[in-house]
């Protein structure tokens, strides 16, 4: 797999802030209890953004722009343009399938799930990738929760992943997310900062990631030029050009 393609499945764990923009349409929010837990979690129809995605690893210092789409809890759509009106790649999730074209190599991916928890050794799916990049709090699998001075620490075992929220007491909003997947011992850790609103909502304007995996550490970040949220439909365009190799999936 290319690199700049990597980098784009990376950076969908990610969403980190804009600039001071203009006022995008309206959001609304979402409260929810649940037990001890309370927290502010942000909703929305549909979501666009533009964006500059940076990866540093042992290897590669890179940075790639990229348009983001999104369908709540139906299509995360991404298109990573390196410069110059060129697009490198374009991936479209939704809940079962994930598609890949990589215009640099004339390649693509039409696969479900397994391929990207086979490439990312982390057992991911729709849901968690979607929470992530919203900065969102899920309440599943068995849960304790505790008060850490100003923050709440969840703490929740979904099979053979283990979640630590740390969620602010001033504003219930995400602070941090940290994911394990207990057997192979890679960790997500992701941190949400400069909150400010989107529409009405607040929403992590500064966001750092770092993902651990096989005793590698990889750091990334997201820095959004533009972001909107609407209740007019986007469109999501998605198409395999004659003559490119699909990859096989192992």
């Amino acid at each position: 797999m290319s690199k700049p393609l990597l980098l784009c499945l990376l950076g969908l764990f990610l969403l980190a802030g804009c600039k001071k923009e203009a006022v995008p349409t309206a959001a609304s929010t979402t409260t929810e209890n649940i037990g001890t837990v309370e927290v502010n979690n942000f909703d929305f129809n549909y979501l666009s953004s533009k964006a500059q995605i940076s990866l540093k690893d042992s290897d590669d210092n890179l940075s790639s722009g990229v348009s983001f789409r999104m369908k709540k809890d139906s299509v995360i759509w991404v298109s990573v343009q390196p410069g110059l009106g060129i697009e490198a790649a374009r991936v479209m999730l939704t809940q079962d399938s994930v598609y890949i074209v990589n215009r640099l190599q004339k390649e693509y991916v039409a696969a479900d799930y397994a391929y990207l928890r086979h490439k990312l050794q982390v057992d991911v799916s729709f849901d968690l990738l979607q929470a992530i990049l919203l900065g969102n709090y899920q309440a599943q699998g068995a849960e304790k929760a505790l008060n850490e001075g100003d923050m709440q620490h969840v703490q929740q075992l979904r099979q053979n992943l283990t979640f630590d929220y740390f969620i602010g007491r001033l504003n219930s909003k995400l602070q941090q997310l940290r994911v394990q997947d207990n057997n192979t011992g890679n960790t997500i850790t992701v941190k949400y900062d400069g909150f400010e609103n989107v529409g009405q909502v607040p929403f992590a304007h500064d966001l750092a990631a770092q993902v651990l995996q096989k005793g590698q550490v990889s750091d990334f970040s997201i820095s959004h030029s533009r972001i909107s949220v609407s209740d007019e439909p986007l469109s999501f365009p998605f198409s395999i050009p004659a003559g490119y190799e699909r990859l096989a999936l192992n």
